[in-house]
């Protein structure tokens, strides 16, 4: 996943260096400057730096966009863990995305890492719903249930897992 990152910032860089209006490649770019730091890979005050410039160019571009609110609250859960402000964040978003996989997706998380299971769960279902062939979500909400001692759920969600990446 490193690896993939690390092209994903290197792709998205020269996309925006040859349009410096390429708003979605901002995004991804921001979205991978944060997994870089969150995850430990380059969990260093450079990353962090480049994390916030991506965001700051979203800003410049659509300051109004869910997109836009969506990396900010990314970039506050991943590089700050301030779930409050990532949450603020997310209900902007959701105005502007109200079908936006990613949104609860991440509010999933953010429930998860309160121990609000029930909502967790609730989140990634919903999530799932968007995105039925998210291999991710998919082991997430496995995680969920392996935490609730649903083993049976657990078991179904990784066998969905499976039938979508049976490698």
């Amino acid at each position: 996943i490193n690896e993939k990152l690390r092209e994903a910032v290197q792709l998205a860089d020269q996309a925006v260096a040859r349009d410096p209006d390429f708003f979605l490649a901002y995004c991804q770019l921001a979205f991978a400057h944060n997994y870089l730091y969150f995850f430990g890979f380059d969990h260093t005050p450079a990353r962090l730096a480049l994390a916030d410039g991506a965001l700051k160019a979203l800003f410049r571009l659509r300051p109004e966009a869910g997109e836009t609110h969506l990396a900010r609250a990314d970039f506050f859960y991943r590089c700050y863990l301030d779930y409050e402000k990532a949450r603020a964040e997310l209900a902007i978003a959701q105005r502007a995305l109200p079908n936006n996989s990613e949104i609860f997706e991440l509010t999933g998380y953010i429930d998860r890492r309160q121990g609000l299971w029930n909502e967790s769960a609730r989140s990634l279902q919903r999530a799932l719903a968007l995105d039925p062939r998210n291999f991710f979500i998919l082991q997430q909400i496995a995680l969920s249930y392996q935490q609730f001692r649903q083993f049976r759920a657990m078991a179904a969600a990784l066998d969905r897992a499976l039938a979508l990446a049976p490698r």
